[in-house]
């Protein structure tokens, strides 16, 4: 499996992605507003099962890719690091954090509207094919068993910030959706996120 360093990288960029609010933490956020502490965590186990759906996809695409070329994990690679680098600079030039959603209420509808709008979302697959191939070492075992492992971690990961954040809704709703200053905050770390992210898949070596 993947060695120690690359594998503590990747665990610490999960987790700094998992915590910058985007679209599953808004959705989250609103489902415990509307429905309470148990609709959000309904949702967010909604979203950590939509992300697992795109971990399988992930997996299975790259098994493709590398059935059809030799050099496509490191053509995924470079892409990925392009779009990361893409990421980041949308982010900076952000006038507006993007518009809350509505939400869910009830703990079925919730897991079910959760995992729905993770599976529909098609840059979450983009997102996954650019992350997760970086941390890819081939003489480690199947690259794709290694993406599935990878995008499964990113998915629990994920699934308990998602969780701790509809625990304590009200508090965060007020720090992230509301404080201008939070927002300008969580915006920077963001962008050094996926900016940092993209040059290490643009400058790691291909083994």
């Amino acid at each position: 499996m993947i060695e120690g360093t690359a594998f503590a990288l990747f665990l610490s960029g999960a987790l700094l992605l998992n915590i910058t609010p985007g679209p599953d933490m808004a959705f989250t956020l609103a489902s415990s507003a509307r429905g309470g502490t148990r609709a959000g965590i309904a949702a967010a186990l909604g979203v950590g099962a939509g992300a697992l759906g795109w971990a399988v996809a992930a997996a299975a695409g790259l098994a493709a890719l590398l059935a059809a070329s030799d050099h496509a994990l490191t053509i995924i690679k470079i892409a990925g690091g392009l779009y990361l680098l893409y990421l980041a600079v949308r982010v900076i030039m952000e006038k507006k954090a993007p518009p809350e959603m509505s939400g869910a209420g009830g703990g079925l509808k919730a897991f079910r509207a959760g995992m729905l709008t993770n599976l529909l979302n098609p840059k979450v697959g983009l997102f996954f094919l650019a992350f997760l191939p970086g941390f890819v070492q081939p003489e480690a075992g199947s690259p794709a068993f290694q993406i599935f492992v990878l995008g499964a971690i990113f998915s629990f990961t994920g699934t308990c910030v998602l969780i701790a954040v509809a625990a304590a809704a009200g508090a965060l709703r007020a720090r992230f959706v509301e404080d201008p200053r939070a927002q300008k905050g969580m915006k920077a770390l963001s962008a050094s996120v996926y900016g940092g992210l993209g040059l290490y898949l643009l400058t790691a070596p291909s083994k």
